[in-house]
């Protein structure tokens, strides 16, 4: 498949060239003391931190999908491969987001292998959000979308609708959807009931105080993410605390792989050889 026609798709799918203000331009500085990266990034993509990042060979066999993409998981690349990610750098719990080397921008020019990433496009998907595929497997059903990550773009990254079961159920479910690769862990309870209630989905780590705010103001009373064992999480527990809340968490890396599976089914209905690179959990 011609990788400029693949990468017209994509953009159409996500709605790739009307997403503003997903910002990425502080964490890259950040992370990227020497900004190398620019050496190797297409034309465009800084302003607008979506989309192509990398130009690869001009014809595609196959794709290849992770969560956080990283020197590992571009060193076991195959030549000329289509590399799909949500993230457009690599993370750890500690100490956060990670830069790729200039090695492995080199390995990717070299080899011919390009690197497409989608954040909030994907965050905000009517179809695969991280989000909305986990509610919909812990049997959640959507009420409403809310906590707008980017402009231009319809939707939000967190999702909200009334549970069925208990918590222990909410639990089970993710963790049956996630897999073993992936730990879930119930982090409190609701004092007084096993109920789940109103349950918040907020794929990816949304571990994080203003994004649990405006979750309490829809209602909710069970709260699923990921990152809350990081230091980054301590104002979100303190609230989770006070308001009463139960919470769940499955991981950043684990509540936003579910749309990587899902984009390794959609290369393939493309007639492309596809695979999701497992490495978690983060």
């Amino acid at each position: 498949m011609n990788r400029d026609e693949l990468v017209g798709l994509l953009d159409a799918y996500f709605g790739t060239r009307d997403v503003r203000g997903d910002d990425w331009e502080d964490l890259f500085e950040l992370v990227y003391p020497e900004p190398y990266w620019r050496d190797y990034a297409e034309p465009g993509y800084e302003g607008r931190w979506n989309g192509l990042l990398v130009r690869g060979a001009d014809d595609v066999e196959r794709a290849a999908t992770c969560v956080f993409p990283s020197d590992r998981v571009i060193a076991g690349l195959e030549a000329g491969t289509f590399l799909f990610s949500e993230h457009p750098i690599d993370y750890a719990d500690e100490p956060g987001f990670l830069p790729l080397s200039r090695e492995s921008f080199e390995r990717l020019r070299a080899d011919g292998i390009s690197f497409y990433h989608v954040h909030a496009p994907l965050d905000h998907h009517p179809e695969i959000s991280p989000s909305r595929m986990c509610a919909a497997a812990i049997g959640v059903p959507v009420e409403e979308e809310f906590l707008p990550i980017a402009e231009g773009i319809p939707g939000g990254a967190a999702v909200i609708g009334p549970g069925t079961g208990t918590l222990d159920d909410v639990a089970a479910s993710l963790q049956g959807f996630l897999g073993p690769e992936v730990p879930v862990k119930i982090v409190r309870r609701r004092a007084g009931t096993d109920a789940a209630g109103r349950v918040a989905v907020v794929g990816g780590g949304g571990a994080d105080r203003e994004a649990l705010e405006a979750a309490l103001d829809r209602g909710c009373e069970t709260y699923v993410s990921g990152g809350t064992f990081t230091r980054w999480a301590a104002e979100f527990l303190a609230l989770a605390e006070t308001s009463g809340i139960a919470v769940v968490d499955g991981t950043h890396y684990g509540t936003e792989k579910p749309p990587q599976l899902a984009m390794v089914e959609w290369f393939r209905t493309l007639g492309l050889d596809a695979e999701f690179i497992p490495d978690g959990p983060k």
